[in-house]
């Protein structure tokens, strides 16, 4: 696994204390879509990431969905056992909408206990939805989500921000280079509109489309972190050819 793989690299660098460890757990069963947030689950899971990476304690460690048949106090009480075992430093949401955070908060706040610090969601410049991606138990940045970000600050990382990287094949070779996920995931008449936008600040900031694609991003007013993916290293240096980029109030309101 992609665990085992950085826990060896861990190992070989001794650079462990350089870095922030993030993992995460409790995804739902695969096969029957059954929730195994409890106890017995959770530990397993965080024990078997400490194990790969070959770490004490995790940084941060991310609630992969959400139950709703759970009230945020159960779900609170049972992430802060990982605080006070001293297994995790942080408790991250992943796919939980800001509304269920909030609650958890509250509650975490009233009751003296650690509540979620960051949280991950799909969110690129490139709008989509739970539908279109095909997974009713994921959560999309829209407006409402948005406000609740920029008013609380509470951190972003940011999951397919490149929307498979849409703006980058449109740019280079049109509509036939989109494949069929990109197609059905992204393709809609608003965010096909932005190619031509991208692509102007790209020529004019003199940096490749795909960083101004996660610039969107780690420009907006509250913290963003963008979890840049690809499947070739050229893709990678493309990604972070500009990773201190910072666009403009003007050219994010353009791309808005």
């Amino acid at each position: 696994s992609a665990e085992l793989l950085i826990g060896k690299w861990l190992q070989s660098t001794g650079m462990r204390n350089d870095l922030t460890i993030a993992s995460k757990g409790c995804h739902p069963d695969r096969t029957s879509g059954a929730s195994r947030i409890n106890e017995a689950e959770m530990l397993s899971d965080v024990h078997r990431s400490l194990e790969q990476l070959g770490v004490d304690q995790l940084d941060i460690w991310f609630l992969h969905r959400d139950d709703l048949t759970q009230g945020v106090d159960e779900l609170i009480d049972l992430t802060n056992i990982l605080i006070e075992d001293k297994l995790v430093r942080h408790i991250g949401a992943s796919n939980w909408t800001s509304e269920r955070i909030a609650a958890a908060n509250r509650w975490a706040e009233g009751a003296g206990k650690t509540g979620f610090t960051i949280s991950q969601i799909q969110w690129s410049l490139a709008e989509s939805t739970p539908e279109l991606l095909g997974d009713h138990t994921a959560v999309c940045m829209n407006k409402t989500e948005h406000a609740w970000y920029t008013e609380t600050q509470l951190p972003v990382m940011a999951y397919a921000p490149q929307a498979k990287g849409l703006f980058s094949k449109l740019i280079a070779g049109g509509m036939a280079a989109l494949n069929e996920k990109i197609l059905s995931r992204f393709a809609s008449e608003r965010n096909l509109a932005l190619a031509p936008k991208v692509a102007a600040i790209a020529t004019e900031r003199g940096v490749d489309p795909a960083a101004v694609v996660l610039a969107y991003l780690t420009s907006q007013k509250n913290p963003t972190i963008a979890i840049a993916g690809a499947s070739r290293v050229e893709q990678l240096v493309a990604a972070l050819s500009a990773a201190d980029l910072q666009l403009s109030a003007e050219e994010l309101a353009s791309l808005s």
